[in-house]
């Protein structure tokens, strides 16, 4: 093994020392204004990866492609000291995800669609061609090694029996709702061999399974069944995948989810993230079980922030986790026995896929108001505080677009509430000249605003910057990121004082003379979209409005949507147990109000918030000779996935507020 690792390393070495050829300099481009084609242009990186000497990163790096309406993805590799340019090790216009090094680092498995459907494929780190590594019948979603390398769990649902088939081509396809659900089960694979097994686990849905230490069990997340409704009723059971073991046994089974299963290095323990109520509200805490089974011991408490998924130290006594603190996010340690939070790396930032080693090296993908995400790297230093460096650099353009100025706005909302946002300058902005402001409303409503890049699809503040408008993103009450009472605020109040927060936002840039009161818009998407069709009917103030796959009748929405667990946590109870609370937040009850030229952008295939929705303002807003223009995407779920529908829906957008609150013609 020791020469097979020096062969891997010394290709490796070989493999990263070609540099590009020398150019002769060249003038640097003017700056130039972002565009909306220039968003669609900006490659995601993500899902950093550390292998196991701690030496390379493996990630991703996606593409959209207007050609193709697709976006693809690849694997890249950069060493962790940032010491030579990253390097693409896959090829195609497909999407690969997912990447994960095996045990002895001398292969990275993932995901691919390079073959219709998305299945397990491996490739070499030094290059050649990937291996396909099992072929099922049905997609493949997450997997895991097993630390010895011998096996890999993963999930998939079955594949049809032939009597199915053949109903199927014969279109004898009648649909019994809530039945013959297909289940994601485990699924083993001998890495060797390729033989692939099925944990004979019944009528549950698998989320997640991981390996303990020994590679003798897996900690699986399992539901009732794979109904978005039910990702609020998760449990963890401990399984073992030989076969004429003992049958699996729950280990976290509380009313509310239990999932995000991580092994101390000892096997002994469990850290995972857990919720006490049954509802689908509220933010997660952070704590440790043990393996053989017992109480939960809470290590960390959500009163700030809340915790996400957590890593182990390499002698089991740190926690390592990242959280949402405010507009930003933030990598923290914590002792394994409890006690106070330390900060190891932050700032004015946004931390994507942050992991620790055991060893305390920390990978990242960071990005901030001014840059797109790159991936980053670290050593915790002796007091615990890392500073990030920046590996690569995918998007250079960036630096050549006369981007706005941002900043963290702060203020008061209703009994004295503090509330902020995130606020983009226009570009050259001249202090004391009001100017055309966007409200831009993030979806959730437990979402937030960050000090992320605004440069996508449902969020290009730059680009509204360049053509001179200002864009506030607030985080009213009921957003992550600043405590669980803050994140419980708007409970049985939708469109009360989160509506009101928002408002008073919009009225400090008043105050400051940078909104303009006679050119004001408001959008967006998902409960933004609630939000927005909401505001319409409450206020006049804005000149125009666009509604994305939004809100309108909660009444209607409980029954057609596939999430009544949600919408029970926030309002109490079903519309037919809480009499006028759902009727009483709802845009549709008080459409007679609204005045706003309207735009209704809407997914045509979305099951969170159906059609419906989108219909029912439309012709409210219709009836009532509102200006109103609804538009469907074919195809599209609750969020745009193909780049074409993404670039109409930002100029679409633009266009409409450009009409009627600049008074300018659509093209």
């Amino acid at each position: 093994m020791k020469g097979l690792h020096l062969t891997a390393a010394l290709l490796f070495a070989a493999l990263f020392a070609v540099e590009s050829p020398a150019q002769a300099p060249t003038a640097a481009p003017a700056p130039r204004a972002m565009t909306f084609e220039d968003v669609l242009m900006l490659k995601v990186v993500g899902d950093p990866q550390l292998s196991p000497d701690a030496k390379w990163i493996a990630y991703t790096v996606a593409s959209p492609d207007t050609v193709e309406n697709a976006i693809s993805s690849a694997i890249w590799l950069v060493r962790a000291n940032g010491s030579s340019p990253a390097k693409r090790l896959t090829a195609g216009k497909k999407r690969d995800v997912a990447p994960r090094w095996s045990p002895d680092g001398m292969h990275i498995a993932f995901i691919s669609n390079r073959d219709d459907r998305p299945q397990l494929w491996m490739i070499d780190p030094t290059g050649g061609e990937p291996e396909r590594m099992a072929e099922t019948k049905t997609s493949v979603g997450g997997y895991s090694w097993s630390p010895d390398g011998r096996h890999i769990a993963f999930l998939a649902p079955r594949a049809q029996t032939a009597e199915e088939e053949r109903k199927q081509k014969a279109r004898d396809d009648a649909i019994v709702v809530d039945t013959n659900f297909s289940f994601p089960r485990v699924h083993i694979l001998d890495v060797v061999t390729k033989k692939v097994r099925e944990l004979p686990l019944g009528e549950i849905s698998a989320s997640d399974a991981v390996w303990s230490p020994d590679s003798r069990q897996l900690a699986v997340t399992v539901s009732p069944t794979p109904k978005a409704d039910d990702g609020s009723r998760t449990d963890i059971w401990i399984v073992s995948p030989d076969s004429g073991a003992p049958p699996p046994r729950k280990l976290a089974a509380g009313p509310g989810p239990d999932g995000s299963p991580s092994w101390s290095p000892d096997g002994t323990q469990i850290a995972f993230l857990t919720r006490a109520e049954a509802g689908a509200v509220g933010a997660p805490r952070l704590a440790i079980i043990p393996s053989s089974g017992g109480a939960p011991r809470i290590v960390v408490e959500p009163k700030t922030w809340a915790p996400g998924p957590a890593h182990w130290s390499a002698d089991g006594r740190t926690l390592y986790f990242t959280a949402g603190t405010g507009t930003t996010s933030t990598l923290f340690a914590v002792s394994a026995s409890g006690g106070a939070v330390q900060t190891l790396a932050g700032g004015d930032a946004v931390l994507n896929g942050a992991t620790v080693s055991p060893g305390g090296t920390i990978v990242t993908v960071r990005s901030d108001i001014a840059a797109p995400g790159d991936v980053f790297s670290s050593t915790i230093a002796a007091k615990g505080v890392a500073t990030l460096r920046r590996i690569t650099d995918h998007n250079p353009q960036v630096r050549g677009f006369t981007l706005g100025r941002g900043e963290v706005l702060r203020w008061k909302g209703p009994g004295g509430m503090a509330i902020e946002g995130v606020l983009i300058y226009p570009s050259g902005y001249q202090p004391g000249r009001p100017v055309p402001t966007l409200i831009a409303v993030h979806g959730g409503p437990a979402g937030a605003w960050t000090q992320a890049f605004p440069g996508s699809w449902g969020n290009a503040a730059h680009v509204w910057a360049a053509k001179g408008w200002a864009v506030l993103m607030p985080n009213p009450r009921g957003s992550t990121g600043y405590g669980e009472a803050f994140q419980l605020a708007n409970v049985k109040d939708w469109g009360g004082a989160d509506f009101k927060d928002i408002q008073a936002g919009l009225d400090t840039l008043v105050a400051r003379r940078i909104a303009d009161t006679t050119r004001l818009a408001q959008s967006g998407w998902s409960y933004g979209g609630y939000m927005t069709a909401w505001t319409i009917t409450q206020t006049s103030r804005f000149k125009a409005a666009m509604v994305g796959a939004g809100l309108t009748n909660m009444v209607s929405m409980y029954s057609t949507n596939d999430l009544q667990t949600t919408l029970e946590g926030y309002f109490g109870a079903p519309p037919w147990d809480a009499p006028g609370q759902f009727e009483q937040r709802s845009a549709m009850t008080f459409i007679k109000q609204a005045k706003t030229p309207t735009l209704i952008l809407h997914g045509q295939a979305d099951t969170r918030v159906p059609i419906g929705q989108a219909q029912e303002l439309y012709m409210g807003l219709k009836k009532n000779n509102v200006p109103v223009q609804l538009v469907f995407f074919p195809r599209e779920p609750h969020g745009l996935q193909e780049p074409r529908h993404q670039l109409d829906k930002m100029k679409r957008e633009y266009e409409w507020m450009a009409k009627y609150v600049l008074d300018r013609p659509i093209p």
